[in-house]
This record gives C-alpha cells, structure tokens and sequence, in this order.
C-alpha cells in the first residue's frame, strides 16, 4: 500500500497518522455528473444495484476524481429485507417502498428463510471492484443494522417519523426481537460473503438509531449490533476484518459504543469532538463528522473548517475523516475537491 492508503488501515489500528485517511459516506453518488448520467439509464434503483459491471463503475468513480483512500463497494442497506420477499421497490420521489411489510406478527413466521446466495450481485460487485481496483486501496463492505432493516421493513418505506414501526415494537415485542435475530443472523452471512467476495472493511450503518429513546436503543438495537460484531469475530474468516459502526444520532451515551469487538466509531455531525476524545480516549478508531453542509460554503470556509477539525484530533490514535452523514445531492463536486486537498496540505 502507498502511503496515504496504508494510513487507512493503521488509522483502524489505532495509530496517529501524519496526514488522516480519507473517504465520504456516500461517495459515489447523486452530487456526481458522472453518476447522474449512470444512473438514467435505470428506471429501478435497485435494478441499477443488481448489476455488478456498472455498480463496479459507480465505486470507482469517486476514486478516480478525488483518490480518497477507500472504496466502498456499491449497493443498498436494503438487499437483506428485498432476499426475505419483503418486496422492494425504489420509487422517484419517495424512495424504498415494501409490497410485503412486516405488519403482524404472522408476517415474521411467514418470511422466506434468509439464502445469502440470492445476493450473489452484491458479491460480484466486490469481486469485479477488488479486480479493477489498485490493490492499494482497502474496499469497504457493508450492511445495514438488525434494528434500522427492522424499522424499514416494518414501515414498509422511508417515514418522517416512523409510527407503525414504534407501535409496532411496544404491542409485539417479543416479535420484534424475533425479527431482530433473523435479521442479525442474516447480516452475518450477508458479510462474511463480501469478506469472502474481497472486501477488507465493513460498515454497519445504523441509519435510524435517532428513532429510539436512550433505552429502547440498547434493548432494540445496540444488543443486536453487538451479537453481529461477536459472531463476526468469532468466525475464523471475518474475525481480522475491521468493523466501523456508524449511528444516526443515538439518544444513548456514548461511552456505549465503547465495543470490544468494534475498530472503529463513526461519528455523526451532532457529537462534539472533544466528547468522542474525552470518553474513547484512543480505545478506539474515530471517524467523521465534518458536517456536509458546511460544503455549500466558500472554499475559504470549507478549509478553516476542516483544519479546524482535523486540529482537534491531531493526536488522536486512529482517526480517520468523514463527514457526519452521507453527502447530499446539492454539493458542488469542485468543493470536495477543496474538502480533499485541504485534509493532503494538512499533513504535508
């Protein structure tokens, strides 16, 4: 591995890096030309993500305009609920719409047992991506979490506020932690493939742990997050794959997050670097949490911001940048540009 690269894979062991690594949730995505013009010759998102060549192309989009110091293979959170049958759909405009939501507690005993080979795209991608991409580049995975899969499937779509979801986990709970382990099982196999497929990272996505009071998240979601990472460490094929767990705003305490079987913590925008500093104190790998609106700002502003930040975790063992969510479509390309270079002149 190059330099920049190897300060990847050092950040998620710990280690103070002289320039920090970098890559942005989202990276390849509606905020690229490129990507825009891929992806109107799709009418299904999905379609687009059952198709390995392009989504190959997709990831390395990013990396061929900004050379961030990883990829992350193309796909969505939502391929474990569309293998169950719970039939998913991407409409324009609204988004992931379910044909068979989770509405009853019969829903759950009636789904198709989880056939991580009915997936096979998802590992093909990383498999065609690990091929074309330098083999400097560590290739990230992904899933989403137990919990966040639950919520979508449950509410069968996005939603502002997630109402059957919540009613849904307080009339059936014992249901809803049923589910939760078929999902958690699920997601395990679903990344040990894309271990097997050639990714070198994985990320748990848990897009919508603000839904959940402080409690509710440690009894519906952080204790299935937990029973994936120990299943992942104990399997002798994923147990050397470093983990990063990201968190949408979690009501809970930080010093949760505090996991053995977990490398690294990314950060969402709301939590104060000195907070994440003071509790992890370098136990961990820390990432993020530039907050991407900030790149709507002059380039001046974009560079005082992040060195500001990357200031903050100067001494920090394993911090790797990010923003504190996924980028947006509204951003200019040019100004990840100044994002990126800002981040390379820091540590030169």
């Amino acid at each position: 591995m190059n330099e920049l690269d190897r300060n990847f894979i050092n950040a998620l062991n710990r280690k103070v890096q002289k320039t920090p690594p970098v890559w942005i949730m989202r990276q390849a995505g509606r905020y690229l030309p490129e990507y825009r013009k891929v992806r109107s010759n799709f009418k299904n998102f999905l379609d687009m993500c059952k198709t390995p060549e392009v989504c190959c192309e997709l990831v390395l989009q990013p990396i061929q305009r900004y050379d961030f110091d990883a990829a992350i293979i193309f796909s969505d959170i939502l391929t474990i609920p569309d293998a169950l049958g719970l039939g998913v759909s991407f409409v324009e405009g609204k988004g992931p719409i379910f044909s068979n939501p989770i509405r009853r507690p019969e829903d759950i005993s009636n789904i198709a047992d989880f056939n991580p080979e009915s997936l096979d795209y998802v590992y093909t991608t990383a498999e065609l991506t690990r091929k074309e991409l330098d083999t400097s580049i560590p290739l990230i995975g992904f899933s989403g979490s137990p919990w966040t899969l639950a919520a979508y499937s449950i509410e069968g779509s996005s939603s502002k506020n997630f109402d059957l979801t919540k009613s849904f986990i307080e009339n059936h709970s014992l249901d809803a932690h049923r589910f939760l382990e078929i999902l958690t099982d699920a997601c395990f196999e679903y990344l040990k493939r894309q271990i097997i497929s050639g990714v070198d990272v994985i990320q748990i996505f848990d897009s919508w742990a603000n839904l959940l009071s402080d409690q509710q998240y440690l009894e519906y979601s952080l204790k299935y997050i937990k029973k994936l990472l120990d299943k992942l460490s104990k399997d002798p094929i994923t147990c050397k794959t470093p983990t990063i767990l990201f968190a949408r705003e979690p009501k809970c305490n930080l010093n949760e997050f505090k996991l053995n079987n977990l490398s690294c913590y990314g950060m969402y925008t709301s939590i104060y670097p000195s907070n994440a500093i003071n509790i992890f104190e370098g136990s961990h790998a820390l990432q993020g949490n530039l907050d991407p609106k900030i790149l709507l700002d002059e380039d001046a502003i974009i560079k005082e911001t992040v060195l500001k930040l990357l200031s903050k975790f100067k001494n920090y063992p394993g911090y790797i940048f990010n923003l504190g969510h996924g980028i947006t479509p509204d951003i200019n390309p040019d100004k990840v540009k100044v994002l990126v270079d800002a981040i390379r002149e820091f540590g030169s």
